[in-house]
């Protein structure tokens, strides 16, 4: 059986992520996803268009990766969210629908998700140093951040 959650991605949204009514800090948010890649992360893998994550079927880890993907849709619309449970297996998957330049540079974000359960303990300035290394600029602006290539 199959228990989706999907979150569409929004065509008209800007290419920021947008933190204001946020109740977690975006290092708050990454310190999650480390918990997360330690305590059940099984596999991942990264496609042209997507990162999916393969997450045990513990109690809880369903609900917490929810939460996490509805957050995720609330600061970051450009992108597309899904979670779904076959087996005992929970896969969470981000996706880029984006084209041309915009695709480019979310590609870049992409990238650094996927990697993102080999730097435990990462924080927001050390993600911020990886996509600039990648040529994507990351405009801050208060509680919001653009994404530039």
């Amino acid at each position: 059986m199959t228990n989706t959650l999907h979150l569409p991605a929004r065509p008209d949204a800007p290419i920021a992520c947008e933190m204001s009514s946020a109740e977690d800090t975006p290092d708050e948010r990454l310190h999650e996803y480390g918990r997360l890649f330690q305590t059940a992360l099984l596999r991942r893998q990264r496609r042209a268009d997507s990162v999916s994550f393969w997450f045990r079927a513990d109690p809880g880890t369903r609900e917490a990766l929810e939460e996490l993907a509805r957050r995720e849709s609330a600061c970051c619309p450009f992108l597309g969210y899904r979670v779904e449970t076959t087996g005992d297996e929970v896969i969470w998957t981000t996706t880029n629908p984006l084209t041309g330049d915009e695709r480019a540079a979310i590609d870049v974000f992409l990238d650094a998700l996927h990697g993102l359960p080999d730097h435990p303990g990462s924080n927001i300035a050390s993600l911020y140093d990886h996509l600039t290394e990648h040529e994507l600029h990351v405009l801050e602006n208060g509680d919001r951040f653009e994404l530039r290539r």
